[in-house]
């Protein structure tokens, strides 16, 4: 078959079936009645009735998760991917739940992180079906309700459904990657009842910085309480800053806002991290909490990780990566401070725990682990790699590699998964930025891939 020629004429049944999931803005949300909020359902629902009305087998997994069904067989390939998304953020030049076509581009939050991939993947096994193939093995697109939070929803689903042989997430990067760093989140608190540095002239009142440690922070903001000329000291600041700013008075106080440029932090020296320019900016002004921010600044302000004695890498998958993710200080003796670190494949995340825990002793203060996930570390000679490596390299007309990433897919709960796409080398990589979006183009060929891929799986 000629997957590419055919993928073509997916286009607008893509972009159609896209469409109807971005306008879902399918946030986490506390919620009594599903388990992950209203708009996530309405996502997955929506999902599964497009595979549903193509004649797909379709699967609800008690609001948790689903999958989309194709073929016969003793075994499972599958593909997973998630329709929750980030928050939008602040800054966008479009309506970040309205997708909008231009350019040859599809503008929305989750266009690339995952719902474009997923929609591409759908696609595939669509064209597949409609050209009569009959796979030898169950192909299952299988979605994911909280990837961007906990991942309890695909813990759901595979304590009820049965585990692939062999499956790969469209939620990364081609070619096949075949590591992923693992994952700590965590918070470290600590107490500003330290000797102060001088003279007292300005009062810190709180501090309120970053709503998820899986973004790189774009906004943190402090309020002050003094007579200072606080405008200026910001203004001198952000001459020398990569980051905006600016302050405003409230009832006497001056709240000043830092703004940053958000990433995903699996990459964060490619953003501008809105915290770490706040404590900055506040570790010289005269505040009692002035040598704290000072250590912390010190410490934290790497993305390496290397100030603060985490500066672990291998051959395997390079350089360990540190996020400050959020920041909250209300109260007269406590600053919390959460991060998002990857660690290198080769390294176990016990000894990656204990590091954490002995900075926070060193810093008197303590460190509480609220998620990790184990690496991922699939060898390169694995047979179910070499056939998506041959199809990406058919396809491409390149002799690529397998690569390792920072950042965290679906593939690490399969006993054997990696990621595979969507995006190609010189795509815009947007994924928790504001003005998201992928190419058209890049889901076409993507559609190309996936379904030579599942066709050389299952044949």
């Amino acid at each position: 078959m000629n997957f590419e020629k055919q993928s073509r004429s997916y286009e607008k049944e893509f972009i159609q079936n896209v469409s109807k999931l971005l306008v879902i803005p399918s946030i986490y949300e506390e919620d009594k009645n599903y388990p992950y909020g209203k708009p996530i359902h309405e996502a997955l629902t929506t999902m599964l009735n497009i595979g549903k009305e193509d004649g797909f087998k379709v699967k609800d997994v008690d609001g948790h998760a689903g999958h989309i069904e194709f073929g016969e067989g003793e075994e499972v390939i599958g593909i997973l991917g998630h329709l929750d998304v980030v928050p939008p953020g602040e800054g966008w030049s479009t309506e970040p739940f309205t997708p909008e076509l231009k350019d040859g581009k599809l503008y929305a939050r989750g266009a690339q992180d995952d719902k474009g991939p997923v929609v591409a993947a759908y696609m595939a096994m669509k064209l597949l079906k409609n050209e009569g193939f009959q796979p030898k093995k169950k192909v299952r697109l299988i979605l994911g309700t909280d990837e961007e939070r906990d991942w309890k929803g695909i813990e759901h689903y595979f304590s009820q459904e049965e585990m692939p042989v062999f499956g790969f997430s469209p939620d990364a990067a081609f070619p096949v990657i075949h590591a992923e760093k693992g994952l700590i989140d965590g918070y470290f608190t600590f107490s500003s009842n330290k000797p102060s540095a001088g003279k007292e002239a300005i009062e810190l009142i709180s501090i309120e910085a970053g709503d998820r440690l899986n973004m790189v922070p774009d906004y943190a903001e402090a309020i002050l309480s003094t007579s200072k000329d606080i405008p200026s000291m910001l203004e001198g600041f952000l001459s020398k800053s990569e980051a905006d700013g600016k302050t405003v008075v409230k009832e006497g106080r001056f709240h000043v806002s830092i703004e940053g440029k958000s990433v995903h932090p699996s990459k964060p020296a490619q953003g501008v991290n809105a915290i770490v320019e706040l404590l900055r900016f506040l570790k010289d002004l005269p505040i009692k909490e002035s040598l704290l921010f000072q250590s912390l600044y010190s410490s934290f302000s790497s993305t390496s990780g290397e100030q603060a004695g985490l500066a672990l890498q291998d051959n395997v998958s390079g350089s360990l990566t540190l996020n400050l993710g959020s920041l909250t200080y209300s109260t007269p003796s406590s600053l919390k401070l959460g991060i998002n670190l990857r660690y290198p494949v080769t390294e176990r995340g016990e000894d990656v725990i204990k590091l954490l825990q002995q900075i926070a002793d060193n810093h008197e203060g303590s460190f509480e682990l609220y998620d990790h996930l184990a690496p991922l570390y699939v060898e390169k000679d694995h047979p179910y790699v070499e056939t998506l490596m041959n199809v990406y390299n058919k396809t491409v007309t390149n002799k690529a590699e397998p690569v390792a990433i920072g950042g965290a897919t679906y593939a690490r709960v399969l006993e054997t998964g990696v990621a595979f796409g969507a995006l190609f080398e010189e795509s815009p990589d947007t994924a928790h930025q504001k003005d998201e979006h992928v190419r058209i183009k890049d889901m076409v060929k993507s559609i190309a891939i996936y379904a030579d891929a599942i066709y050389q799986l299952t044949k």
